[in-house]
C-alpha cells in the first residue's frame, strides 16, 4: 500500500513539474502578462535632434501607449560595435527596430540566426526575410515640398543643400528637393555638398558657410547632427535654413523656415502594433510617402515667427495634391 502511495506522490510531483515548465514557458513566449521587449538599436546616437531621436519618439510612444519595455543601443559609429549590439538587441527583445544604412548586410544575417524575433529595419528595401519588415520613406516627395517653398522664400534665386554622405538615400533628397524648386523657377540655382559625415556639426558649418558664399539664402540640411552646424552658419549669416526628418524650426525659429518632417518615430510605433496584431506581411517593404502621410512639412508652432505665408501654404498644399494623384512625377535616386 506504501508503494502504492510513493508511486502516486511520484506521478503527481512530475505531473506537477511538467504543468510548471509550460506554463513558465508560456510566459516567455509573450503570454499576455508578460510586457513586449522592444530593443532600438541605432548606428550613431541620441541627441541629434533628427533623425535617431525621431526613432526614439517611436518607441517611446509605443512604451506610453501600448506599455512595451525598451532598450537603446547606441553604435556611437564604431563599425566594431554593429554585430555585436544588434545581437545583445535580439537575445534582449522580440522586436527590434534597426536605424542606420550602415546595418544593411549585418540586419540580414543576424535576422536569419534570430527567426522568432521581429526586426524593422527603416530606410532601406528588403525582400525575401520573413521576420524582417524593412520601412522605405519617400524623402523625394517630401523634399520636392521643401525645394518648391526654398523656391518661393529666396531672394537670390540660388538655394542650398547640405547633406551628410553621398548616399542613395540622401541623394533621394536632393533630386526631389531640386525638382521641386525648378518647379516654381526653371531657372534657380541648387548648390550642394555632402559632408561625410552625420555627426559633425563643425562639417556642416563649413559646407553651409561655403554654399551661403556662393549665393545662396536659404539651404535645406539632410546631415543629422551635422546639420546643426547648419544653423549655426545661417544664424551668423543672417541666412535661412530648412530643417530634416522632425519639426526643427524649436531650435531656432529666426532662421529655421520650415522641416520636411519624415516620420521615423510614427512608422516604428505603427510597425510595432501591427506586429502585435499580426497584421504584417512577412518579408516586405512598407511604403510611406505623402499619400500615407510619412513625409511632410513642419511650420513649427503658432508662437513662433511665420516665414511661410498662407498663399504660400495653399499652394504647397495643392503641389501634394498633385504629386499624390500623379499630375506630379516626382524623381527618384533610389
Amino acid at each position: 500500500m506504501k508503494r502504492k502511495v510513493a508511486i502516486l506522490l511520484v506521478f503527481i510531483l512530475m505531473a506537477s513539474t511538467i504543468f510548471t515548465g509550460c506554463s513558465s514557458s508560456k510566459t516567455q513566449n509573450g503570454d499576455s502578462s508578460e510586457k513586449t521587449k522592444v530593443a532600438l538599436v541605432i548606428a550613431g546616437g541620441l541627441g541629434d535632434r533628427s533623425f535617431y531621436d525621431s526613432a526614439h519618439e517611436g518607441v517611446e510612444k509605443a512604451k506610453q501607449d501600448l506599455g512595451i519595455e525598451y532598450k537603446v543601443y547606441e553604435c556611437r559609429n564604431d563599425a566594431s560595435l554593429y554585430n555585436d549590439q544588434l545581437v545583445q538587441a535580439s537575445q534582449y527583445a522580440s522586436i527590434v527596430a534597426v536605424v542606420g544604412y550602415e546595418f544593411y548586410d549585418v540586419v540580414q544575417e543576424i535576422a536569419k540566426e534570430f527567426p522568432e524575433v521581429y526586426y524593422i529595419y527603416v530606410d532601406n528595401e528588403i525582400e525575401g526575410i520573413d521576420n524582417l519588415i524593412t520601412i522605405s520613406y519617400a524623402e523625394n516627395e517630401g523634399s520636392f515640398l521643401a525645394g518648391a517653398l526654398a523656391a518661393m522664400l529666396t531672394k537670390t534665386n540660388t538655394i542650398g543643400m547640405v547633406g551628410g554622405m553621398d548616399i542613395p538615400v540622401i541623394r533621394n533628397f536632393q533630386v526631389g528637393y531640386e525638382a521641386g524648386a525648378k518647379y516654381i523657377n526653371k531657372d534657380i540655382k541648387v548648390e550642394t555638398i555632402f559632408a561625410e559625415d552625420f555627426e559633425d556639426p563643425a562639417k556642416g558649418k563649413e559646407c553651409a558657410t561655403a554654399i551661403y558664399s556662393r549665393g545662396a539664402d536659404i539651404i535645406f540640411q539632410v546631415a543629422g547632427k551635422t546639420g546643426e552646424g547648419v544653423f549655426e552658419a545661417a544664424k551668423e549669416q543672417g541666412k535661412y535654413a530648412i530643417g530634416v526628418d522632425t519639426d526643427q524650426r524649436y531650435i531656432n525659429p529666426d532662421v529655421i523656415v520650415a522641416s520636411m518632417v519624415k516620420k521615423v518615430g510614427q512608422s516604428i510605433y505603427d510597425t510595432i502594433i501591427k506586429i502585435q496584431n499580426n497584421e504584417i506581411e512577412k518579408g516586405k517593404v512598407i511604403y510611406y510617402g505623402l499619400k500615407e502621410d510619412g513625409v511632410g512639412l513642419g511650420y513649427g508652432t503658432d508662437d513662433m515667427k511665420q516665414f511661410v505665408t498662407d498663399d504660400m501654404k495653399a499652394k504647397l498644399d495643392e503641389i501634394k495634391e498633385m504629386i499624390v494623384n500623379g499630375e506630379i512625377e516626382v524623381p527618384t535616386a533610389k
